[in-house]
């Protein structure tokens, strides 16, 4: 397989994970709601782990250590400023219209996933191992936003066809987004260890701060020991081929 050809095959992957608030809309509520709480849990672990032992790592290696760790620093405030002022758009006083706010929602995940496009294919350009624990990566962050935002076009006034068919076209952008990082490639590549460091932080920023509070939703021991189970996998995930292969 080309690496062009893995670039699009995971950016597409990625960009179907739209697909997901739809078909999920049929079951019961509440099961969804459950089944989420672990997708979360098995996402921070594997983003983490991603972050921590993988992109970090791989960065140190071809650029000095305080430059790297600086530009995961940046890229944690930089994902900060993103999700402030584009991400997450928000009405002034609350007073526009929520189909208003659709629109919105659709436009700065377009946005997102045009990022999460540059993320993939960056991590391509170093390594196709490392590309692929990035997509899963990826796509775990996303289902539990994809339900999300299905629920807002929804409430918002569109049909579920119109809501599936809108947020598809909004992810398509991490294609977009992969195919000009790939095109860019050999005017990316002195600045790889820079972004690598980059996409380390914006993990490590999705981990702690927009997945991790959602486990606090829910109390009691049984659920933290079934979150910790999961955190545990997905960052198994991560570290289990260094071992088997």
């Amino acid at each position: 397989m080309t690496l062009l050809a893995a670039i699009l095959l995971s950016s597409l992957a990625a960009a179907l994970v739209s697909f997901v608030g739809g078909i999920l809309a049929i079951f019961n509520e509440e099961k969804v709601r459950r089944a989420t709480h672990f997708i979360v849990s098995f996402a921070i672990g594997a983003l983490f782990s991603v972050a921590l032992l993988d992109l970090i790592p791989e960065a140190l290696e071809i650029g000095s250590t305080k430059l790297v760790m600086s530009f995961v620093l940046l890229g944690v405030l930089l994902f900060f400023l993103l999700e402030k002022f584009i991400f997450w758009y928000h009405c002034h006083d609350g007073q526009c219209p929520i189909h208003t706010y659709s629109y919105l929602i659709l436009w700065g995940d377009f946005l997102h996933n045009f990022v999460d496009g540059i993320i993939l294919a960056l991590t391509f350009l170093v390594d196709l191992r490392l590309g692929l624990l990035t997509t899963v990566a990826v796509i775990l962050h996303e289902i539990p936003q994809e339900i999300g935002d299905f629920g807002i076009l929804i409430h918002g006034g569109f049909s579920r066809r119109k809501a599936l068919w809108y947020n598809f076209l909004s992810a398509i952008s991490v294609v977009i987004g992969a195919v000009l990082t790939y095109a860019l490639g050999a005017v990316l590549e002195p600045f790889l260890p820079l972004g690598l460091a980059l996409v380390a932080g914006a993990f490590i920023y999705l981990a702690a701060v927009d997945l991790m509070p959602e486990l606090h939703e829910t109390t009691g021991f049984s659920h933290a020991l079934i979150q910790i189970v999961f955190i545990a996998m997905g960052a198994l995930l991560v570290i289990a081929p260094d071992f088997i292969f």
